[in-house]
């Protein structure tokens, strides 16, 4: 089973991912970065509301014991901002909302393309 995680905001993320890395048994990590929600639970991001149900019914393509991380990037005013550090981590160099990404990897898919079925079971899929 695919462990799952949840955090908000730029330092949570960076924080989980530093501990899963040392501790992650070479374990594929997958982070999906979307728009904040509101008290209601919606996100003010209508790409991320239509892409977050593909990325969860995907999840059981995954390999055993790899990791999930949704991240909430905050609000849309700190989301815009050009100096948000989603936007200027040379690790995650976020341009669109939502994006799905395998960490430390090439495979990435974002905007639109996250709620294709196949190209986010794709991405899920085991690598060999």
């Amino acid at each position: 089973m695919v462990i799952q995680h949840n955090v908000k905001g730029y330092e949570a993320f960076t924080k989980l991912v530093e501990e899963l890395e040392s501790n992650a048994d070479g374990q594929p990590i997958h982070v999906l970065f979307s728009g904040g929600k509101d008290e209601t639970g919606a996100s003010w991001c209508p790409y991320c509301v239509k892409a977050e149900p593909v990325v969860h019914d995907a999840l059981p393509k995954a390999p055993e014991k790899s990791h999930f991380i949704h991240v909430d990037v905050g609000e849309r005013a700190y989301w815009k901002d050009l100096n948000c550090p989603f936007r200027k981590d040379p690790n995650t160099h976020l341009i669109f909302l939502p994006t799905l990404l395998r960490w430390k990897s090439p495979q990435r898919l974002d905007g639109e393309r996250v709620s294709n079925k196949d190209l986010v079971e794709m991405i899920f899929e085991d690598e060999d």
